[in-house]
């Protein structure tokens, strides 16, 4: 299943001293297939993501591991999608 994920930041002033350990991650999380596509925003600091994963659970699981979610500095809001 596929998933959209918007990513909002909720503490820009604390990115920094994660960034390189989210950059490691999220390539990790691509190298395994959970991550396939990620793009910054350009509306206001945030990600969005298409995620592939058993579901929702599972999702939030997986992209836990990033600092950004881990430390609360990024919301994630999931929604199942499909291809046209």
């Amino acid at each position: 299943m596929y998933l959209h994920v918007t990513g909002t930041v909720t503490q820009p002033d604390r990115l920094a001293a994660f960034a390189d350990e989210e950059r490691r991650v999220l390539e990790e999380l691509k190298a395994e297939g959970t991550v396939v596509m990620a793009l910054r925003r350009h509306d206001r600091p945030g990600a969005l993501l298409v995620v592939e994963a058993d579901g929702p659970g599972e999702a939030r699981e997986r992209l836990g591991r990033l600092p950004y979610v881990a430390h609360g500095l990024l919301a994630l809001e999931y929604v199942e999608v499909s291809r046209l």
